[in-house]
């Protein structure tokens, strides 16, 4: 588990902390980010954002932020910023992580960040490439327990990875719009 001391540079614009707010706000929703630790995971920061483009946070391998939000129908997406395939070359692929959620007041909501490279695993070996996928999942699961006690915690810096995400906004428009199209059943991968 990557802790404090390993802090790297991909992770500047997130900071460690030891507690990890959970607890349900009474006039918005908190959503819960969890990536896994996976042999497949190149250990590489994904950037998360909704769907107005604002940034939620980054993710390490096992790792796991929150985030606040208003109540009402909500998208998030992943990616690897510095890992996609060129599009030029590989129109066709789609390597961002979606999902949908309609969120309430006073709950609180959970996200796994997984490498999904087991699609192409005939061979059970791990492709070169980061293909994501984001869950809704059910805190009470074993699985996600174990994930959620392994991950280390972390906050954003908001203000920061907002710069950052303005500052590259039409390759974040990019990705925005290849996960809107895995939404809606057109993904490709």
């Amino acid at each position: 588990m990557a802790g404090p001391a390993c802090l790297s540079p991909k992770l500047a614009l997130m900071a460690p902390v030891s507690v990890l707010d959970v607890s349900a706000p009474p006039d918005t929703a908190r959503v819960v980010f969890v990536r896994e630790s996976s042999p497949c995971d190149g250990g590489e920061a994904f950037r998360l954002v909704d769907e107005g483009a604002r940034f939620l946070g980054d993710s390490a391998p096992a790792s796991k932020f929150t985030v606040r939000l208003p109540a009402g129908r909500h998208a998030f997406f992943a990616w690897q910023p510095s890992g996609d395939l060129p599009p030029d070359q590989f129109p066709f692929v789609n390597q961002v992580g979606a999902v949908e959620a309609d969120l309430a007041p006073a709950h609180v909501y959970y996200v796994t960040i997984v490498i999904a490279n087991d699609r192409f695993g005939i061979r059970k070996t791990c492709s070169n490439y980061q293909w994501l996928a984001l869950r809704l999942v059910d805190p009470g699961n074993p699985d996600m327990k174990r994930t959620f006690a392994d991950a280390q915690a972390w906050v954003p810096d908001t203000a920061a990875g907002q710069r950052v995400v303005d500052g590259d906004r039409d390759e974040v428009i990019r990705h925005i719009e290849l996960g809107k199209r895995k939404l809606r059943g057109g993904g490709f991968q």
